[in-house]
């Protein structure tokens, strides 16, 4: 018979018998792929949630003359401050300074601060990078029940790999006029994106460094396939 494919590796009923193609991939089944798809999934997931739990304001502390600017307050030492507000110390019954998580943040007054070009670009690429994570994670997510080809399963590991570039790309915030000026150390938020970054590298290598091949399903029974009928039954002769 004449083969209509250009090549052995188009025929779809070799890829079939080779278990690469499964017709019945649109149908959703626990882990197609096995369970190596849950690795880089659980991983991203953490990292992703990780940068959620931060509230906006305790990406660092800020010492320096910038915190009496702030608050009107010389004897407040310190603030933690993130891209978008900050939250004030306050001073507890022993006479030390604390940060209260009850608290509400404040924003911003930008006739004190200076949002500067390098604050503006750092928040872009913190939104950037939630954006592109959270894509990654929805879709891998997905690999848990549908069949996914090879090159969608590379785009999920180059959105974690860019996601990764991008949230590493946010701690330029640490050179914003305000934390040269004065000093700023790492807090929460700032640890917390810190182990979104690992996380997301580490589930985007593993995803771009293997793809596991989908098992196929057991192919339902043809409705078109012909049944053997059943023997006549004889009436025996009693003549």
């Amino acid at each position: 018979t004449h083969n209509i494919y250009n090549s052995e590796e188009e025929d779809p009923g070799r890829l079939l018998l080779s278990g690469m193609v499964n017709p019945y991939s649109m149908k959703c089944r626990c882990l197609p792929h096995g369970f190596y798809t849950c690795i880089p999934t659980l991983l991203a997931t953490i990292g992703w949630l990780a940068t959620l739990t931060e509230d906006g304001c305790n990406y660092a502390i800020l010492e320096g003359a910038m915190v009496t600017e702030m608050t009107t307050n010389p004897d407040m030492p310190f603030l933690e401050v993130g891209f978008n507000r900050y939250r004030e110390a306050s001073l507890n019954d022993d006479g030390t300074w604390a940060i209260d998580y009850y608290q509400l943040c404040k924003y911003y007054n930008e006739d004190i601060v200076n949002i500067d070009g390098v604050w503006k670009f750092s928040k872009v690429m913190s939104f950037l990078a939630l954006v592109f994570a959270g894509a990654a994670v929805l879709l891998i997510w997905f690999s848990s029940c549908f069949i996914f080809s090879r090159n969608t399963w590379k785009l999920i590991g180059c959105e974690l790999l860019t996601a990764t570039v991008l949230k590493l790309l946010s701690y330029s915030w640490l050179a914003t006029s305000m934390c040269r000026s004065n000093s700023c150390s790492i807090s929460y938020g700032a640890k917390a994106d810190i182990v979104a970054c690992v996380l997301w590298f580490i589930s985007g290598v593993l995803v771009l460094l293997r793809y596991p091949n989908p098992k196929l399903a057991n192919p339902p029974t043809s409705t078109n396939a012909t049944t053997a009928e059943p023997p006549a039954l004889e009436m025996p002769d009693i003549t």
